[in-house]
């Protein structure tokens, strides 16, 4: 078959300790992007690279007739809140058949507000929240401090700093002003829970789900000073400063008491159905109290990095899994075709 991978470039140039690397960080560097190409020729098909810009429609439309499938790692053009539909709906604007959930659900998944309402109403736990659009909104009674802010609409940690968790009315106000005046949008506020942290990756669709094995995120190794959450700065500025080494930053599989492991996994994959995700992506979980399991976000694409030295979870539990990077891309390459009965032959998980 012949691929398409579309995928969004990191600009080159910038330190990972630059603060003006944040918006940009979403993108692939080359080494992943062809790490994921060559994996994809591993299981027996053709590629041909489609990085995002301005041109994407067109070039897609000039590819049209010789892709079978469209293998979607993009987040998107830069700008809108709901830039993850953006490769979805161009496919099925073009008949384009593509991996990962459709335009609804890719932009519900960005949008965590929205996300948390539909987990709410399917009877998935998720930690009460609110949205503020304005600085001056009255806190709903059900919210009591210790609490976080965050973006509503951005992934990869982007916004979620040391000073994200507020412990009073004041901190709370400043950080609401922040996210809406820095990230152009809504800010969510959310209670702050208190226990441990997880990361559950999923391959398939419907009844046919691989749970790989949980990771837990380690906050051991960060500074003193810097909250027990999986920031922007835990994930990109502590690791690739050599704060927090990254094979310390993680334990897979997760250190779990079987009632809890399942309780775990059984939120996961009744969250990725509910929201509509397809084919694979990676949920957040985290522990409240009482150490009941409560779903933070989804995210699709999820980071897909090759570099065993580098902290890219949907990879550590595929190597947990004994799967090489080869068979797991070629494992989410299947559920898509089967999906949208585009072969009878699969591929080799062997390879």
């Amino acid at each position: 078959m012949k691929i398409g991978l579309v995928y969004n470039a990191r600009p080159t140039g910038y330190d990972r300790t630059d603060p003006a690397l944040e918006k940009h960080i979403e993108g692939d560097e080359w080494k992943t992007t062809a790490a994921t190409g060559q994996a994809v020729e591993s299981n027996g098909h053709t590629v041909e690279y489609f990085p995002v810009d301005d041109n994407i429609y067109e070039r897609l439309r000039a590819g049209k007739p010789h892709l079978d499938l469209v293998f979607n790692l993009a987040e998107g053009m830069s700008q809108g809140l709901d830039r993850e539909a953006h490769i979805p709906m161009l496919c099925e604007i073009l008949g384009i058949p593509y991996t990962g959930p459709g335009p609804l659900s890719s932009a519900l998944i960005l949008n965590k507000s929205r996300a948390k309402e539909i987990w709410r109403a399917s009877g998935v736990t998720t930690a009460d929240s609110q949205l503020f659009t304005t600085p001056t909104e009255i806190l709903k009674k059900s919210l009591t401090f210790p609490l976080i802010v965050k973006p509503s609409s951005e992934g990869s940690g982007i916004g979620i700093k040391s000073n994200s968790i507020v412990k009073n009315n004041i901190e709370l106000r400043k950080a609401v002003t922040h996210v809406i005046k820095e990230y152009h949008q809504a800010a969510l506020v959310e209670s702050y829970l208190s226990g441990r942290e997880f990361t559950v990756a999923i391959i398939g669709n419907g009844n046919s789900l691989t749970v790989l094995p949980i990771v837990e995120i380690n906050f051991a190794g960060l500074p003193k000073d810097a909250p027990a959450i999986d920031s922007y700065e835990a994930k990109f500025v502590y690791g690739a400063t050599g704060v927090v080494p990254m094979h310390q930053t993680e334990f897979c599989p997760a250190h779990l008491t079987p009632k809890l492991e399942r309780q775990i996994t059984d939120l996961s994959m009744r969250g990725y159905t509910s929201i509509g995700c397809r084919d694979f992506g990676r949920l957040d979980i985290r522990l409240d109290s009482k150490d009941v399991p409560h779903i933070m976000e989804i995210n699709h694409p999820p980071g897909l990095m090759s570099d065993p030295n580098e902290s890219s979870f949907f990879t550590i539990a595929g190597r947990a899994a004994g799967l090489s990077f080869n068979q797991m891309i070629g494992r989410i390459l299947n559920s898509a075709i089967h999906r949208l009965k585009l072969s009878n032959t699969g591929l080799d998980d062997h390879k």
